[in-house]
């Protein structure tokens, strides 16, 4: 079957500035979301279709890049991903 992924990426209102990027994998697609984040809670809704490979298809999340915060380089930062979805895509 195909799926339609869905999902959510932002920063956590925290401080953290910088260059941030979230790599999604389902099946044999993947997607690559680059944020741009300014530390104030904002964040952006992506998604895009995967066809199932098995009974079970394993989605995986990864976080590319890390950096820490303008004011505290002991704090590490990095996206937050929220608002996951896998529902079956309408042909």
């Amino acid at each position: 079957k195909e799926y339609n992924l869905t999902f959510s990426v932002g920063d956590g209102k925290n401080g953290c500035h910088g260059s941030m990027m979230v790599e999604a994998f389902a099946a044999k697609s993947t997607l690559k979301v680059p944020f741009q984040s300014v530390g104030k809670g904002q964040y952006k809704t992506v998604s895009f279709k995967f066809t199932a490979i098995s009974a079970r298809t394993r989605l995986t999340f990864f976080s590319s890049f890390y950096h820490t915060k303008i004011d505290d380089y002991g704090a590490l930062c990095g996206p937050v991903l929220d608002n996951v979805k896998a529902v079956t895509a309408k042909f």
